[in-house]
């Protein structure tokens, strides 16, 4: 049985980090493209190639000054479009390895549990042959209110980064999250019944 890939989007906020935990409950495998972007911010190639975006001030000891950068690149859409693309050619790359192994070590005895759920954030960050595409919706109130809760940021930051977030209309199954979590989970479980019937 061969290993599906499915991507689980949304803004910020909507709950994705949330349907990605419930579904490690339930035995699948998940990757989380944030996760795999800090990684990326680790590296020394990394930090070189930000060194030949925007020079030797943005980068301390190895590390990414990121407020700093911030403070750069969000002036300016190009600068921004570049500096995007070192992580996202770096979260690809990533991404890629760490499906290898998951679909290498994939037991056809798993109990149907062949699909690998991967959390993205910024959906139109690389092209992937996905399998499926699991949008997680909100209301922007509550989403709003829910990262502000989270993250502790200011509402003209959230604003900002919700102006900025491309969602993708182009899904296979949405999911909303307005109501408590039990609810998330029932339209999880359903969508994952559907699914193995397909």
């Amino acid at each position: 049985m061969t290993s599906k890939v499915i991507a689980v989007t949304g803004g910020i906020g909507s709950g994705k980090s949330e349907t990605v935990r419930y579904l490690r409950t339930l035995g699948y495998n998940a990757l989380d493209c944030d996760v795999l972007a800090r990684e990326v911010s680790l590296r020394p190639e990394t930090a070189e190639k930000v060194v030949k975006l925007l020079g030797d001030g943005f980068v301390a000891g190895g590390r990414l000054d990121r407020k700093k950068i911030r403070g750069k690149v969000f002036a300016d859409e190009a600068l921004l479009s570049q500096y995007n693309k070192i992580f996202f050619d770096g979260v690809k790359t990533l991404l890629d390895e760490r499906l290898s192994v998951l679909k290498e070590n994939f037991k056809p005895n798993d109990s149907g549990k062949n699909i690998i759920f991967v959390e993205i954030s910024v959906f139109d960050a690389f092209d992937y042959p996905w399998d499926g595409v699991w949008l997680v919706e909100s209301s922007l109130q509550t989403r709003l209110n829910r990262a502000q809760k989270r993250d502790g940021v200011s509402l003209e930051s959230l604003n900002d980064i919700v102006k900025r977030q491309n969602i993708c209309d182009n899904y296979t199954v949405k999911l909303t999250n307005d109501g408590d979590l039990q609810s998330l989970y029932a339209q999880i479980d359903l969508a994952l019944i559907n699914f193995m019937s397909i």
